[in-house]
């Protein structure tokens, strides 16, 4: 195989002929995503969690109740008989923080004699909340963490599978370099006994002789190996890609830059959201532990029957009177004590209303308060461990930085040591073609000097996907 030469960071490209379908760094990343089925379960995951987030964010809605009960009759005798809706009602409790309820019910019975009767009573209530605690805080921090962890998860997963990729390549070019290599000193050693036997420096039964031997069967040996080594990679990387190995063309690698946040990364962040989480669940709990509520209610209702529907109910022969209704209700509402008072007005048609005044109290004792003492307890304890985990990924990705910037600064040096090794390279090769073409040197040292420039480019090629790894490596870090 060949492979193909490669500019990058200015360095001077090889003159070296390379087959023209080679494959393209981004042919080779695309395929492998495209036929991986754990990428399509990363993409799949993905997708799922951002319908779940999408399902997280929506706001509260008001919630709606209708009911109704009826009874069309009760015998068989229907002149007798009314149509009773003994339940009709309707009611809403607004997304708000007290809970804001509105209710309506109007039993009726309906005579199909042309009886009439009806009952509608309208209430409302609120809660106000002296100590209330917004919880939709925790879900809006829950839905960040959740955001900033869907994202980071699925390009982490991403850039790691292309990391395992560039790896497949690296090894493939490391082998065709180490078979190229026994195969040149394989032919070399080859070279060398013939000229040996020749010279009559040796003969076939000298210790030099059979030794040159055993380090070439040794060699040959390698060679097979390799090659086993290297089918099986081709093998693996047919798998891995559905293409079929033809050398990597040229490619190009962004800057190795690294920028460190102050405030770390989306993991760092993540951990950030989750203390601050840890606290507010501290707080609620705090609250919940000393309630201090009042809750207001009122309510106004009438009676009203047609002619035809005032009979007598208390079998004395009292026609029965319309009527109105009103009452108005409060409540306070503590720990181990709640009050309670209301006010109420009843009127019949002619409007003499009759007050009443109901006071109330209670008390009961808290039974849970040990085991309230303990979960705050322990929610502290996790608010403080939540707190460590912050500073300590903070002070990870701070260390792990620095890492990175060292092997950047050793990368760096590496490529500018190859281009140097390149120019010697280039300059022995020149030499000694120039030496060559005066009778001063030997044509095996021309293709000695032109093995060891080719080798240069395996090495060259190698030593760029380390980079593009490190630049996989740095883009995990500034997720």
């Amino acid at each position: 195989m060949y492979i193909k030469r490669v500019i990058l960071f200015g360095l001077v490209p090889l003159a070296v002929f390379f087959p023209l379908n080679a494959l393209t760094i981004n042919e080779i990343l695309t395929a492998a995503n495209n036929v991986s089925y754990a990428m399509r379960n990363a993409e799949i995951t993905y997708q799922n969690n951002l319908l779940s987030l999408e399902e997280n964010s929506l706001d509260d809605e008001a919630q709606w109740n209708v009911a109704v009960e009826m009874t069309p009759f009760k015998s068989s005798d229907f002149s007798s008989e009314s149509l009773t809706i003994s339940s009709l009602s309707a009611s809403v409790t607004l997304p708000d923080d007290g809970n804001t309820t509105l209710s309506v019910s109007s039993p009726m019975t309906i005579g199909y004699d042309g009886a009439f009767y009806i009952n509608p009573y309208l209430s409302a209530g609120h809660t106000f909340d002296f100590n209330y605690f917004d919880d939709d805080r925790i879900r809006d921090l829950n839905n960040a963490i959740s955001s900033l962890s869907t994202e980071r998860v699925f390009l982490e997963a991403q850039y790691s599978f292309n990391k395992s990729v560039i790896s497949q390549l690296s090894t493939l070019l490391s082998l065709e370099k180490e078979i190229k290599n026994l195969e040149h000193t394989i032919k070399n050693a080859e070279r060398d006994l013939d000229n040996m036997l020749s010279l009559r420096q040796v003969d076939e039964t000298s210790v030099n002789y059979q030794r040159s031997l055993l380090e070439l069967d040794m060699n040959r040996r390698s060679l097979d190996t390799y090659k086993d080594q290297y089918a099986k990679a081709e093998d693996q990387f047919r798998i891995s890609t559905g293409l079929e190995w033809s050398g990597l063309d040229a490619f190009e690698i962004p800057s190795l830059n690294l920028s460190v946040m102050e405030n770390g990364n989306s993991e760092v962040m993540e951990y950030s959201l989750e203390s601050d989480v840890a606290n507010l669940l501290v707080e609620e709990k705090e609250r919940a532990m000393d309630p201090l509520s009042l809750t207001l209610s009122a309510g106004v209702g009438v009676t009203y029957r047609n002619e035809k529907s005032r009979t007598s109910y208390d079998g004395v022969g009292t026609p029965y009177r319309n009527s109105a209704s009103a009452d108005v209700g409060a409540k306070l509402n503590l720990s181990n004590w709640s009050f309670g008072a209301s006010f109420a007005l009843s009127s019949t048609t002619d409007w003499d209303f009759t007050p009443s005044l109901t006071i109330s109290g209670a008390w009961s004792n808290n039974t849970t308060s040990d085991s309230d003492r303990l979960e705050l307890e322990r929610l502290r304890n996790s608010a403080i461990s939540a707190r460590n985990d912050y500073l300590d990924s903070l002070t990870d990705y701070n260390i792990e930085g620095m890492q990175l910037q060292n092997r950047i600064m050793e990368y760096n040096f590496t490529l500018a040591n190859l281009s140097q090794r390149e120019e010697y390279l280039l300059a022995v090769l020149n030499s000694e073609k120039d030496y060559f073409e005066h009778g001063l040197a030997r044509e095996d040292d021309v293709e000695d000097a032109q093995f060891e420039y080719d080798m240069m480019e395996y090495e060259k090629m190698v030593t760029y996907l380390e980079g593009l790894t490190l630049y996989y490596d740095i883009l995990i870090y500034s997720l």
